[in-house]
């Protein structure tokens, strides 16, 4: 069985499904040209692709790898902006990420014991 069939046979081929709606396929440009890309927060940077069975220079790698991890970076610092959202003692100004994983911890305890609370009202309601 040759790379294609295997492709093909667990669904993964990207002419068999379209993407998702706001999903495209990422495309191909330089290792140089992402390396290059812009430093300023939110800035788009696409990874390198090349045609199948084409192997990646060094360059193009670690291009890849620096892409990955400002992904992975972004998706945390997105993570504490959600929790500095929802937690109702967080301000956008307690950028500490230690203070925010403190006060949502102190927070969901704070919920799960309301929760306690209501499960007996509700159970005292019903006698």
């Amino acid at each position: 069985m040759d790379a294609n069939t295997v492709e093909a046979a667990s669904g993964n081929s990207s002419a068999a499904q379209p993407p998702p709606a706001g999903h495209s396929k990422p495309e191909a440009s330089t290792a140089a040209a992402a390396a290059a890309g812009s430093s300023k927060k939110g800035a788009r940077v696409t990874r390198v692709t090349k045609k199948k069975g084409e192997l990646l220079t060094e360059e193009e790698k670690k291009a890849n790898h620096i892409a990955s991890e400002q992904k992975r970076r972004q998706n945390i610092r997105t993570g504490y902006d959600q929790l500095i959202q929802i937690v109702p003692t967080l301000t956008p100004s307690q950028r500490s990420e230690a203070l925010i994983l403190q006060k949502t911890v102190e927070y969901i305890k704070y919920l799960l014991m309301e929760r306690e609370i209501l499960e007996g009202q509700v159970k005292d309601a019903g006698r």
